[in-house]
């Protein structure tokens, strides 16, 4: 049969040169783009706008304010500044959107718009190499994944993460396409020096995504460069290595400044007990043993699992869904990964896949020996699977329809056709049932979010505030330029907006560190006479004093704000201005002084 009436989809040619997208590419794409847009809108707001989980959400986008006021990637509350957890590369993409969208800017915005430019270069990337089916199927295998949905809704840096990798995969099949030895120099150098500069900042937005260099390494082992000469070698290596260095540099640059030494680890400055050099951040007792939070199972069995699709079993009994992707898509994607390695005449595609599995092998690897269990963790190299189940489902169902059309199938045969059309109905029957649960959600929006957003705007702008929510969480959703917070105390019983950090510098300075913090106004059982010296020197000055107060969560918590409460109450007049399910406000002046508004 001639190649123009072949049966076949239209694919990638041999030597992997990137097909432009038709009318229909783009009409599947944008479709699939809008589902992944539902389906992350149906997560809801709440969790991003309160951006939880604290502190990883808190610190990101403090640090992405800091970084455009000129302060650097670091946090910066009641008057001081300190070093984040966290490493500067999300922090960064977030600056970039807050610099042009300006104030209205809300980070939890570039975590959809990135997880949807990921199905985006998802689907392109399959295109290039698998067709148009491989590549509607892995992208809508993606936009239907729990976890990636549930991680475009929070100010994570998962998604990003899984966003620049494509990215820098993008420029590897471009770089390495078996055609670019016709191209001029200067633009296969490029090529690799962007894959180079792409796969350094994935790194210093998670620093163990310098996995990525195995996968490299992986895929030019196992399906050489058409140009292997030496001096052709030394010139791609030393172009990546140039892209890989500019963001660490400036990485090991911020942790010069301010934690005193390129090396130093955020984490270990805010949590030395597990980060430090006494802690055991990495074990290879936690690949069976019990990790956090709450996984008795240890790492192997719950990454396992995951990979064959058939994570949720680990979870509630009453709900077996999976987390990354259905078991029929698991499937599909050993058909994959066999299809692509048995394929001749398609070192493109083999290159690629050879080095999602070698990057997602080694990420999977070092976090098996983590003392923190995440299926997100993995998601970044998890692109690999989602390429290689859209690939796998497509050749599956190809061979599918020739056995069902060949009247001499054998038994074995039709048997396993028959296997390919459960897998399908499987697969259509996971996805499906995902998006239904979905859609079903009612998301409630943040309280406590409104509740600053109208505090803020009716406080004025010279105000003390007094305080038992985070005063980092204060400073981005309450900013003025001569407004002051105050720590009520230096507590954190684990309610959600209680100051994380207010308490571990308390905690560090009991250890004997002397660095400055903040005052608060009951450091201990009793009000500290300088706090209530100053807050009486305030309201002389004619400075308004306000308390605002988070709701309780817990009865133990809420004996503690009623006993300061009571105490505030023998020094100043506490007179109630609003209150909420989430905070009430007081305003406090001098005893026997009306308070005005």
């Amino acid at each position: 049969m001639s190649r123009a009436k072949s049966s076949k989809p239209p694919v990638a040619p041999a030597s992997g040169v990137p097909l432009r997208l038709g009318i229909l590419d783009w009409g599947i794409l944008v479709a699939i783009q809008l589902l992944a847009m539902v389906m992350i809108r149906s997560a809801g707001s709440r969790r991003g706008l309160e951006l939880m989980p604290w502190p990883d959400g808190l610190e990101y986008a403090a640090s992405a304010v800091n970084l455009a006021a000129g302060r650097g990637a670091v946090l910066h509350f009641g008057g001081y500044s300190y070093p984040s957890r966290y490493t500067g590369g999300y922090p960064l993409l977030l600056e970039f959107f807050y610099r042009l969208i300006g104030t209205d800017f809300r980070p939890l915005d570039a975590s959809m718009f990135l997880g949807i430019l990921s199905v985006l270069f998802l689907f392109i990337l399959t295109r290039w190499m698998f067709g148009r089916a491989a590549a509607a199927i892995a992208a809508l295998t993606l936009a239907l994944s729990p976890v990636f949905i549930t991680y475009s809704s929070l100010v994570m840096s998962d998604v990003p993460t899984l966003c620049v990798t494509l990215f820098a995969a993008v420029m590897l099949v471009t770089a390495a396409s078996d055609e670019a030895p016709q191209s001029p120099n200067w633009m296969r150098m490029s090529a690799w020096l962007m894959f180079g500069l792409f796969a350094g900042f994935s790194t210093i937005i998670r620093p163990t995504n310098a996995t990525i260099l195995v996968g490299l390494a992986l895929c030019v082992v196992m399906v050489p460069l058409e140009r292997r000469d030496l001096p052709s070698l030394l010139k791609a290596a030393l172009a990546i290595a140039i892209g890989f260095a500019i963001p660490v540099a400036w990485q090991l640059h911020q942790n010069a400044m301010h934690l005193g030494s390129a090396f130093a680890s955020g984490y270990a400055w805010w949590v030395p007990e597990v980060y430090g050099a006494g802690g055991k951040t990495f074990s290879i007792a936690y690949l069976f043993g019990p990790t956090m939070p709450r996984n008795p199972h240890g790492n192997v069995i719950v990454y396992g699992m995951t990979l064959l699709g058939l994570d949720g079993m680990l979870g509630d009994p009453g709900d077996s869904r999976y987390f990354l992707y259905p078991f029929a898509a698991a499937v599909f994607a050993t058909v994959g990964f066999l299809a692509n390695f048995l394929a001749p005449g398609r070192p493109a595609g083999r290159r690629l896949i050879w080095f999602g599995r070698g990057y997602l092998v080694a990420l999977t690897g070092l976090y098996c020996f983590y003392v923190f269990t995440d299926v997100a963790f993995i998601l970044p190299g998890a692109f690999v699977l989602f390429i290689a189940a859209g690939a796998g489902a497509a050749v599956a169902n190809r061979w599918m329809r020739g056995v069902l059309r060949n009247r001499r199938r054998s038994a074995g045969q039709l048997a396993a056709a028959a296997g390919v059309i459960v897998l399908d109905a499987l697969l259509v029957v996971s996805l499906a049932t995902e998006a239904a649960v979905r859609l079903s959600a009612r998301p409630a929006d943040s309280a406590m979010v409104a509740s600053l957003e109208e505090q803020d705007s009716a406080l004025p702008a010279d105000a003390t505030i007094v305080s038992n929510i985070s005063l980092q969480f204060l400073e981005l959703y309450m900013p003025a330029e001569n407004r002051r917070f105050v720590g009520l105390n230096s507590l954190d019983p684990g309610e959600r907006f209680t100051d994380y950090h207010l308490h571990r510098l308390y905690e560090k300075r009991a250890a004997g560190w002397n660095g400055a913090v903040p005052p608060v106004v009951f450091d201990g059982e009793r009000m500290s006479p300088a706090a209530a010296d100053s807050l009486g020197s305030a309201i002389g000055a004619k400075t308004p004093v306000y308390l605002l107060l988070a709701a309780p969560e817990s009865d133990d918590y809420a004996g503690v704000l009623k006993t300061e409460l009571d105490q505030l109450q023998e020094k100043f007049t506490v007179e109630p201005i609003s209150q909420n399910k989430s905070a009430a406000l007081y305003r406090l002046t001098a005893r026997n002084q009306p308070a005005t508004q």
